[in-house]
């Protein structure tokens, strides 16, 4: 679990405090410092940091402080806290924004960022299609999936044409309706259709998307989807 909660914004040695903390109930600095393995003195530098961060309490008896681990649901804190002030400054953002005048307007993303970027726009929208679908995404994204499993389930339609390899990852977890490709009509890039956007998505080392924001086109590429559904099998 040190890799997940490094991942989650802790340090090295934090996460191997916070850890033995949880599997030890309450005990000493000292004796933390023992089962860690950690410098005496670097010990209680991160037991402070990790107090600071709420993930760590303490009581204090006989005169020495007694440790114990704070809730793990107060490591999203600072991520509430992040997204709260982001969501504070969209408004004024969007005003400094300058709108493109053309009818039709094109987005690139690329790499991991990007693609979370991507599905956090997808997931704004209530109506989903996605045609070539392959669920490496669970992959890639492998510490996002829950959320994207989570937020699909709002949706009031999502059908998807994937390719038979995806029958193992979990895409099939998703809500929705799901029909496949004969293999040899698959290929690597994904098609997206949601509210007037078209996505092409490829997911390689570093994933890249192309999006175009246009009613006609997205309507035209949502007429072919149909076309398409009607001669996919169920699996």
């Amino acid at each position: 679990m040190e890799q997940e909660l490094r991942q989650s914004g802790l340090t090295g040695n934090e996460a191997k405090v916070y850890l033995a903390l949880l599997k030890s109930n309450r005990i000493s600095g000292s004796r933390l410092a023992k089962k860690t393995g950690l410098d005496r003195s670097v010990t209680y530098n991160v037991l402070d940091n990790l107090i600071e961060k709420g993930l760590v309490n303490y009581v204090i008896r006989d005169g020495k402080k007694i440790f114990s681990a704070g809730k793990p649901e107060n490591l999203l804190t600072p991520i509430k806290e992040k997204e709260d002030f982001i969501t504070s400054i969209i408004p004024k953002l969007k005003n400094i924004q300058k709108v493109p005048e053309a009818k039709g307007n094109v987005e690139v993303y690329e790499g991991k960022e990007g693609l979370k970027s991507f599905t956090l726009d997808v997931l704004r929208f209530d109506e989903l299609y996605i045609l070539n679908a392959t669920g490496k995404i669970f992959t890639v994204l492998e510490y996002f999936g829950p959320r994207i499993i989570r937020e699909g389930k709002k949706k009031t339609e999502i059908r998807i044409i994937a390719i038979e390899e995806s029958k193992n990852t979990d895409l099939m977890r998703l809500n929705a309706d799901i029909r496949f490709l004969p293999k040899e009509y698959t290929n690597s890039a994904t098609t997206f259709i949601y509210g007037d956007k078209i996505a092409f998505q490829i997911i390689t080392e570093k994933p890249m998307i192309v999006v175009i924001e246009n009613k006609t086109i997205s309507e035209g590429y949502k007429k072919d989807f149909e076309l398409i559904w009607k001669h996919c099998s169920k699996g």
